[in-house]
Order: structure tokens, then C-alpha cells, then sequence
């Protein structure tokens, strides 16, 4: 059967024979938005995809199907890190509406899903956000694919993530933790003074090279990072956005005791002589080999609980740093380009509170200089 005009130009139905179960007569049916010549040209494509044996019955394709294809047409794109997390949310995705089929997936079905989602006390805001971004990418490529004619997610507003306040140390907790520190082996003392002077990220620190630390001009050089997957182990990529490959200066107290800690791993490779695994690290294994990411996370806990100190995550101490910097009056774009923002509005929002009490301070030294001028 020829294209019928439902429309004119503007919709032609499709309908193409495309066997017999034994039952009765399947068929190709669909609605082709778009001119008369190109809805027969679409028509004698699926034709001969049929006779090539190539055809695929898009009414029929899943939810899993789609997202199976999808993760495997992104894999070259994601770092493997990206990957590995995609289709962890991607296998969760799928248990709930896998099997439902593309041409039957609707508003409901999806907020439906999300509702499930955030009545799971185990799933953060920002854990929604990311199924919702999978779901909506992969729908939009189905919708490129012609395997459906739009995307329901687009009508269901994103997920919003409330902020949550920033866990980090005052003045006084972070002397108390530098303090703790005096007990602790070298290496310990190098990675949370490192982390506290620098800001740098847990992976950016983990990836750093004895080149990267510059003791002539007490600088330090991010422009890679390291990660972990189960099937990749330990492996190099590069930093999270162009804007944090960066060089930024440390302190003196910081450089001490980064040579100290040099000074004694040069000694653990003397002694261990063809045992040492030869990283060409900052900071390794006992053994010389790629310190993994998480180590620094668990050192960080050890100290916390050795030492009765306040809980806060590894990536706590780079909101310390950059607090610290913030309420010394530092400006903020110089802040921003040292934490390796993307730009200096993300330092802005992640750390307005902060930005709050130093506008306060503003209004009290205008306060000041204005009274001195008035009789």
C-alpha cells in the first residue's frame, strides 16, 4: 500500500506488509511527518531494509534494548570512569522499566519511576538527576534513530537537588587536625597538608608525578588525575573540565614537608631495591606502586577517628581550603581559578554562605568610612 495523505503535507500514513505468523498479516504501520516525496523515499527505505533482512520493528524495541544500544554507541565518547557509573544507573533503570516498550513509554510511566526513586531513602537528589539525564539523552538519540517521533521525559520538569551545606573545617579544627598530624608517618602528613594548602581534588592529588611539584619556584602543576574501575583498575585521565589543568603556589610549611616525604621514599626504593614497583608518583603504595584514589579518603578517616575529630569527607578539605581563602578576603576570581572552576559563578553558588558574611563585613568598613566623613 502506497502512502496515504492524512494531512496534507504535513502527514502521511505508512503501511508496508511485512509477513505472515501463520496467524495473521504483520505489518509495518507508522505516521511520516514531512512532505509527499519524502515519505514515499522513507517508505521505500523501510522496503528494502525487509528485503535486506535488515528491518527492525521499532514498535517493538524496549526500554533495555534502547539503553543497551545507547551505552554502547556513548562508550567511546565517556571516560571509562563515566562509563562504568552510566550503566550502573542504567542497569537500575532498567529493572524498573526495562521492559516496557518505546512506543508505549509515556509521562506517567516516568514521573512514575522518579516518584519510586525519591520514596528510596538510599537515592540522593543528585542520584535522581543522573537517572533523569540518562533516560532523557537516551530518548533523544531514539527520537535521532527514528525509533520513536518524541521524548516524554522532555514534559516532566528535572529533578532538583537542594543544596546542602558544605561540610568543611573552621580555623580552629583545622589546627587541631594539623596538630593530630605531628604523630602521624610522613606520608599521611604530606597528603592532608597537600590537600588542605592546594585544594586539589582526591584524584588530582592521587595522579601527581615528583615533576609536577617545582621546589625552585614552589609551585605545583594539575593537569591529570587518576581513577579506579573493577575492570580497568588504576588508570590516568585527564583533569574534570580544560579550566583545571592549573598551576597553583604552595607554602613553605607544605614544601618542607613534601621533601621530608621525598627524602624517605627515596630510601624505601633503595631499600626494597627490585621490589619497589617504580611509580613515577608522589604518592605510592608501600611497594612503590599507584597509590589507589580512595586511599586518601581512608587515611583521612583514620585521623578522624584516632583523633576524635570531626567527620568530613576528603573532598572536605578542598571546601576548606577555598572557605579559608574566602573569609581571608581573597577575591574571588583568583579563588576560582586556583580551585580550577570552570568559572568563577560555580565558586560563587557552591560557596555563597561564605560570600555572605564577607559582604556583611563590606557594609561595616563602608559603615566606618562614611562616618569619618560626615560632621
Amino acid at each position: 500500500m502506497a502512502v496515504q495523505e492524512i494531512i496534507r503535507n504535513k502527514k502521511y500514513k505508512i503501511d508496508i506488509p511485512i509477513g505472515y505468523n501463520g496467524k495473521k498479516r504483520i505489518r509495518h504501520t507508522e505516521t511520516f511527518y514531512g512532505g509527499k516525496k519524502e515519505a514515499i523515499l522513507y517508505e521505500n527505505e523501510i522496503k528494502l531494509s525487509i528485503k535486506n533482512k535488515t528491518y527492525i520493528n521499532k514498535s517493538k524495541i524496549t526500554m533495555k534494548e534502547l539503553l543497551e544500544e545507547w551505552l554502547e554507541y556513548s562508550k567511546s565518547i565517556w571516560s571509562p570512569k563515566t562509563y562504568v557509573a552510566n550503566k550502573h544507573w542504567v542497569d537500575n533503570i532498567t529493572k524498573s522499566i526495562g521492559h516496557i516498550h518505546l512506543q508505549d513509554l509515556n509521562v506517567k510511566l516516568l514521573e512514575d519511576f522518579y516518584n519510586e526513586l525519591r520514596n528510596n531513602t538510599k537515592y540522593s537528589d543528585k542520584t535522581i538527576q543522573h537517572h533523569y539525564t540518562i533516560i532523557s539523552t537516551a530518548l533523544n538519540k531514539a527520537v535521532v534513530w527514528g525509533y520513536i517521533l518524541n521524548n516524554p521525559n522532555t514534559r516532566i520538569e528535572k529533578p532538583k537537588i537542594r543544596k546542602k551545606e558544605i561540610e568543611c573545617y573552621s580555623p580552629e579544627e583545622v589546627s587541631k587536625l594539623i596538630e593530630a598530624l605531628n604523630d602521624e608517618p610522613l606520608k599521611y602528613q604530606a597528603i592532608i597538608m597537600l590537600a588542605l594548602d592546594s585544594g586539589a581534588r582526591r584524584g588530582e592529588i592521587t595522579g601527581l608525578i615528583w615533576k609536577d611539584i617545582d621546589f625552585d619556584n614552589s609551585t605545583m602543576n594539575i593537569n591529570k588525575s587518576t581513577q579506579y574501575t573493577k575492570e580497568l583498575g588504576i588508570f590516568e585521565k585527564e583533569t574534570k573540565t580544560p579550566t583545571s589543568n592549573r598551576k597553583i603556589y604552595l607554602s613553605k610549611t607544605t614544601l618542607d614537608i613534601l621533601k621530608k616525604y621525598q627524602k624517605e621514599q627515596m630510601k624505601k626504593k633503595i631499600k626494597l631495591g627490585s621490589k619497589w614497583e617504580n611509580s613515577k608518583r608522589v604518592f605510592t603504595t608501600e611497594y612503590g606502586g599507584d597509590m589507589h584514589p580512595d586511599t586518601p579518603s581512608q587515611i583521612l578517616e583514620k585521623l578522624i577517628k584516632r583523633h576524635n575529630l570531626k567527620r568530613i569527607t576528603f573532598h572536605g578539605l578542598r571546601h576548606t581550603c577555598i572557605s579559608l581563602q574566602i573569609s581571608s578576603g581573597i577575591q574571588a576570581q583568583i579563588i576560582s581559578k586556583r580551585a580550577g572552576h570552570s568559572n568563577v559563578t560555580v565558586t560563587h553558588n557552591t560557596y555563597s554562605h561564605f560570600f555572605d558574611n564577607e559582604f556583611k563585613e563590606i557594609a561595616n568598613t563602608m559603615d566606618s568610612f562614611l562616618q569619618s566623613k560626615i560632621s
